[in-house]
């Protein structure tokens, strides 16, 4: 089983378990991820963070494309959700810092989503809204759908 969010979201990715990853990068903000060897090749830029600044150099690697907003590096984890639902991906994941964003996204798209938390602590709220949680170099498997994507 892999260990790491960027382990776990690039062999979901190689294996179809999931179509897109919504991860917010250091550099780029919200990004659209399909590709698991972009995903292997970004994942330690991963953050669980409110905000970001542009780096080109970073939005080059994920493609201009698929950054939410690559003139300000916006962090708007339910906005890229809604991007991906709305290009007809199903399987999706997304990383979040927010409980607040995780509750919305899961009323508006049930167990469809698989939540990641990237957090500073782990509650049990956080824990009846996502399936996986990341803190500090701590990795705990919450939900089936969880255990699928990373198993």
């Amino acid at each position: 089983m892999p260990t790491d969010v960027t382990a776990i979201l690039s062999k979901s990715l190689e294996e179809k378990r999931i179509e897109v990853a919504i991860v917010c990068l250091e550099g780029s903000g919200t990004s659209v991820v399909t590709d698991p060897s972009i995903m292997k090749e970004i994942g330690p830029r991963i953050i669980g963070s409110e905000s970001t600044e542009p780096d080109k150099q970073i939005i080059d690697i994920v493609g201009e494309d698929n950054v939410l907003d690559p003139e300000t590096a916006k962090v708007d984890q339910i906005e890229g959700v809604c991007v991906a639902y709305d290009n007809g991906m199903h399987r999706v994941a997304v990383t979040t810092h927010s409980d607040k964003d995780a509750q919305m996204m899961r009323d508006m798209f049930g167990s469809d989503l698989c939540i990641i938390g990237i957090l500073q602590e782990s509650t049990d709220r956080a824990r009846e809204l996502m399936d996986i949680i990341l803190v500090g170099n701590v990795l705990e498997i919450i939900t089936d759908f969880g255990k699928e994507i990373s198993g």
